[in-house]
């Protein structure tokens, strides 16, 4: 899945996921999750390398860790910018993810070994 289709399916379940708080975050929801579809693409193109030969890319758990790791930065930067709590954004960006999952299961992505 490109960088632009791994935005779009974000975008389309994340009016949802925040509900009553997406006036908060509509200006800055789709910068966050833009660099997160980057970064998801750059995870799933390195464990895919890995699968392929292991001195390559990086390990699924690694890849894991990496997104992790945007999630949290993700959160942050979208709790300091609003006035949500942590847990409100935790649990709306989880359930971006989660339908993510759901349309990467479709492609048999690479993604679904890290997400």
């Amino acid at each position: 899945m490109q960088t632009d289709d791994l935005f779009q399916e974000m975008m389309l379940n994340a009016k949802t996921a925040f509900g009553a708080h997406w006036q908060q975050v509509s200006d800055y929801l789709p910068t966050e999750l833009k660099k997160m579809a980057v970064q998801l693409n750059s995870i799933a193109d390195n464990v895919a390398a890995f699968q392929l030969d292991n001195s390559q890319g990086y390990s699924p758990a690694t890849g894991k860790l990496m997104l992790q790791m945007q999630q949290h930065a993700c959160v942050s930067v979208l709790v300091a910018m609003t006035q949500l709590t942590l847990l409100a954004v935790q649990d709306a960006v989880n359930s971006i993810l989660a339908a993510l999952r759901s349309a990467l299961v479709k492609l048999a992505s690479p993604l679904l070994l890290v997400l």
